[in-house]
């Protein structure tokens, strides 16, 4: 009922007092459908999920009767909502007393249907499957992206000389441009000396 409010109803009447706030015409219309939708589903608690079209049409006259013209599309549309809410409270009603049972060890004993404990359960197995999936399907794609954007970096790095330059500066690359020079000179004097060795022989 609070979520159809806030979607539909508009704002509450403690909104409406110290905000100044008042209902539009489509939001009185909600609010007057579930009113009148919610004594139906009072008289009929195994109620389906889908309205009648005798049902709709009562509705909507006891509606009328009211002074509020409701289109039959407003009427379906909060029904769909309310149905959702409502079958979502009994079945957390159900779940709560099946585990007062289950406390009290006397679930065999009273009989209680215990199907909206199985019904939460493949929800939350629902859910984290989802979770899982989502997340790998993100992570997928932020490395398909990092690679792309890593791959691009280093083709653009590849044509251009002078960042090649500024990455390679340092004094570590210095210090080792340097050592290659000197074993480039320690080569020629060695094969100097093992000339003038020959010579001298």
């Amino acid at each position: 009922s609070s979520g159809i409010n806030a979607e539909y109803g508009g704002p509450g009447w403690k909104e409406r007092w110290t905000g100044w706030r008042s209902r539009s015409p489509l939001e009185v219309q909600c609010v007057a459908a579930k009113n009148e939708l919610q004594r139906l589903l009072l008289a009929d608690e195994q109620h389906g999920k889908h309205l009648e079209n005798d049902e709709l049409t009562t509705v909507r006259r006891n509606l009328q009767t009211q002074g509020v013209d409701v289109p039959y599309d407003i009427i379906c549309k909060v029904w769909e909502k309310l149905y959702k809410l409502t079958f979502l409270n009994r079945a957390m009603t159900s779940a709560q007393q099946c585990r007062k049972a289950f406390y009290h060890r006397n679930i065999a004993c009273n009989a209680v249907e215990c199907n909206d404990v199985v019904l939460f359960w493949r929800a939350n197995k629902m859910l984290e499957i989802t979770s899982n999936a989502l997340r790998l399907q993100i992570m997928n794609t932020e490395a398909q992206r990092l690679e792309k954007e890593v791959k691009q970096y280093l083709e653009d790095l590849s044509h251009d000389g002078e960042k090649k330059k500024a990455l390679i500066k340092g004094k570590r690359v210095d210090l080792a441009e340097e050592l290659r020079k000197v074993r480039g000179i320690q080569d020629k004097l060695d094969t100097f000396i093992e000339e003038l060795k020959k010579d001298h022989q």
